[in-house]
């Protein structure tokens, strides 16, 4: 098949491309290399800042790329903004995608405004917490600027993304809550589950040895309290305050992926999301690498993907963060089972999230709506 990806997040459509191109598929990513990241992509759609940007990419799109942009036999959309342009603009885009090409489908990857809306004012949310809600409380982030709540729920937003869903042929979620919250909101429309492709063979295997235990706190800045990272570094000083000389945390600025992957091995625990169910792409690639995630790990997960025995994961619950500190602080006290959820790790993304899997899920979804 022929196969372009618009949009990208964490490196999730370059490694599944690398699958596919390996299964014998021809693959474009067209992307912004997820800014700072510089994730690897074959159309560059990064873009200036102000309006003249905008103007520029739009030109670049609609006549150098432009014959790049046709004769594929499925499209897939990081998410209803794919690209970073105003609604008016992604409409045209979307509308020639779909005339110059076969299925159009969205990777559900992140966040938008039917997710927002969901999370934030569904009288039964499918989610007992999220980034925007927790305990049927709206988070204090979710109050903030920063947040753009404004801005994902404008009318201008929430129509351009009512469109967007019409007009697509269906979605693969990358995640357990993605993929609920779809269920609920766009029963009509064919949807999948995908998980997220870790290339197992690029990475360095990560070995548990003697002395203090090596935490990285892996936060986005400027995302803090978005992924709860500021609840979690409180858990992380505490525990180093209540435990001297047994503990070293290192918080890092933000560093491009291809420096990131060598860093993340040389930890024993790494610090990811407070407000998700399951695992995301860090965690996933700590795990690969046998490095033992702080993040999402909830029962309802494990039990979505059928997975009975595997528990590589400290679950970080938002709504019992005493719980969250006590689980982290018995496990950094034990070596033997510290080293037993690192075993665990490697086991676990074999078997679901190696990228083979992930595209070969991609692969029957495709064929089955095609």
């Amino acid at each position: 098949m022929r196969i372009l990806f618009m949009g990208d997040g964490s490196a999730y459509h370059a490694n599944l491309a690398t699958a596919l191109r390996a299964m014998g598929h021809e693959v474009t990513v067209a992307s912004d290399g997820t800014r700072w990241m510089q994730t690897e992509r074959n159309i560059d759609l990064s873009r200036r800042h102000g309006k003249l940007g905008g103007a520029l990419l739009w030109f670049r799109l609609s006549q150098i790329d432009a014959a790049k942009l046709k004769g594929y036999d499925v499209v897939q959309l990081s998410s209803p903004g794919f690209a970073p342009l105003r609604p008016k603009r992604l409409r045209k885009l979307l509308e020639r995608l779909r005339a110059d090409n076969g299925i159009v489908c969205l990777t559900a990857l992140g966040t938008d405004s039917n997710y927002v809306d969901h999370c934030l004012n569904s009288p039964e949310p499918v989610l007992k917490y999220s980034e925007w809600r927790v305990a049927g409380k709206p988070t204090p982030w979710s109050s903030t600027d920063a947040s753009e709540v404004k801005e994902w729920l404008s009318q201008e937003l929430i129509d351009y993304t009512n469109e967007f869903y019409a007009r697509i042929d269906g979605a693969v979620s990358a995640l357990y809550e993605y993929h609920r919250v779809l269920e609920v909101t766009r029963p009509e429309l064919p949807i999948a589950y995908g998980g997220i492709p870790i290339l197992r063979d690029r990475l360095p295997m990560h070995t548990l040895a003697d002395g203090p235990v090596k935490i990285l706190h892996a936060v986005h800045r400027g995302r803090e309290a978005e992924k709860g990272a500021d609840h979690l570094i409180s858990l992380l000083r505490r525990l180093e305050s209540e435990m001297p000389g047994r503990v070293i945390v290192d918080t890092p600025d933000n560093v491009p992926y291809n420096r990131f992957l060598p860093r993340l091995a040389g930890y024993d625990i790494v610090s990811d999301q407070l407000y998700s169910y399951t695992p995301a792409t860090t965690a996933l690639l700590a795990m690969a690498m046998g490095v033992v995630p702080l993040s999402g790990g909830e029962e309802d997960f494990y039990d979505y993907i059928g997975e009975s025995s595997l528990r590589p994961i400290i679950n970080a619950d938002p709504t019992d963060l005493e719980g969250t500190y006590n689980r982290l602080k018995s496990l950094v006290a034990d070596r033997e089972a510290l080293a037993a959820l690192s075993m665990q790790g490697p086991q676990f993304v074999a078997k679901h999230n190696d990228a083979d899997v992930v595209a070969s899920r991609f692969i029957d979804f495709w064929k089955s709506i095609l």
